[in-house]
């Protein structure tokens, strides 16, 4: 008798660990806060902070020695995330909104995970590529997700290519090559 119930005790477990993992994965976007975060500013996130800068618009991007051409444009933005408290703090997944309901992931896909230790700022550029015609408003959204787990936090930060100035950014970014660079750079806090 004392093994049926173990056995129907591990057999519950498991059915709540798969049911709770089928509701995370069935509904990703269901539950969090919006914080606006205006770019080039340390606005409040998790137990630190995150800031966007640095927007940089190209037909190539280059990393060290390799290079990578596109038809479009790419979108290139520096994310720095400081972990002032106790705790570490990660933006695990990004993306990059536009005007219609136009969505942009990282072209560059283990490029977006940026975690601060306490007591540290961890900066990277994400790299997105993007369709020339549609890039007016865009605004990078950053969260951290887990599989079973979620940061109930999204940043939205508005990049400054708006409908009246998109066609600009278009054409500067003909035939330039930006610079990106993929690899964390980690700085104490003073």
């Amino acid at each position: 008798m004392t093994r049926a119930r173990l056995v129907s005790t591990i057999l519950a477990i498991l059915l709540v660990t798969v049911a709770a993992i089928a509701d995370r994965l069935s509904d990703p976007d269901r539950a969090f806060e919006l914080v606006r975060a205006p770019l080039e500013v340390a606005t409040a996130y998790g137990s630190g902070q995150v800031r966007v800068s640095d927007v940089r618009i190209g037909s190539e991007v280059r990393e060290g020695d390799d290079v990578y051409p596109t038809k479009g444009r790419f979108v290139v933005v520096n994310v720095a995330v400081r972990a002032t408290g106790r705790d570490e703090v990660t933006a695990s997944s990004s993306r990059l909104l536009a005007e219609g309901g136009v969505t942009y992931l990282p072209t560059f896909s283990l490029s977006g995970l940026i975690k601060a230790e306490p007591g540290f700022e961890t900066s990277r550029d994400l790299v997105f590529e993007v369709d020339p015609a549609r890039v007016d408003d865009l605004t990078l959204e950053l969260w951290d997700q887990g599989l079973v787990y979620r940061y109930y936090e999204r940043t939205q930060t508005p990049l400054g290519i708006t409908a009246g100035n998109a066609g600009a950014w278009v054409e500067a970014g003909a035939g330039r090559s930006v610079m990106a660079v993929r690899d964390d750079v980690t700085t104490a806090l003073p």
